[in-house]
């Protein structure tokens, strides 16, 4: 009965307190994976800052990439259910393809540039403290990078020996 009544007041300590801090969101890297008979992956990590004084879990994560500001890729829907440790960074993965009939037109509109732009747009659902299950979903992510256009030439190059 007391432990009932601790975790019921840890329960609404947490409620009391808004819940989840917002977990902070930026561009770790980004790197070509590999080449398949759908397209050139790439694999974009991100860095999860969780501020709270507990773990939170990243349940589900809904993105749209776009390249080259014009090119949306299809759009990722994942489940990577990784708990994120207090005050802590985590690096989380999110893989994407980018199809073969729009690598061409990319590898030309970049051409005399080093890189190729993109942005990462969705929202992710997070579970605060693993033994409440206190969950939080949509929080915003939104973060602009780029990839090196020889890596990307040089993954569909691959591809075509």
């Amino acid at each position: 009965m007391k432990n009932a009544l601790k975790i019921a007041a840890a329960a609404l300590a947490l409620l009391a307190a808004g819940c989840v801090s917002k977990p902070a969101v930026t561009l770790h890297d980004t790197s070509i994976r590999s080449a398949s008979l759908r397209g050139v992956g790439l694999d974009v990590l991100l860095r999860v800052e969780n501020d709270n004084s507990y773990d939170i879990q990243i349940r589900n994560v809904r993105a749209q990439v776009t390249i080259h500001e014009r090119y949306r890729l299809a759009p990722i829907d994942i489940q990577p259910n990784q708990w994120l440790p207090a005050e802590e960074a985590t690096i989380v993965r999110v893989p994407v393809v980018i199809p073969w009939q729009v690598i061409p037109p990319i590898v030309q509109e970049t051409l005399g540039s080093t890189t190729i732009p993109y942005r990462v747009e969705g929202r992710a659902d997070v579970t605060a403290v693993r033994m409440l299950g206190i969950e939080r979903d949509n929080y915003p992510v939104d973060e602009q990078g780029s990839v090196r256009r020889q890596d990307l030439i040089n993954a569909a190059a691959g591809m075509l020996r």
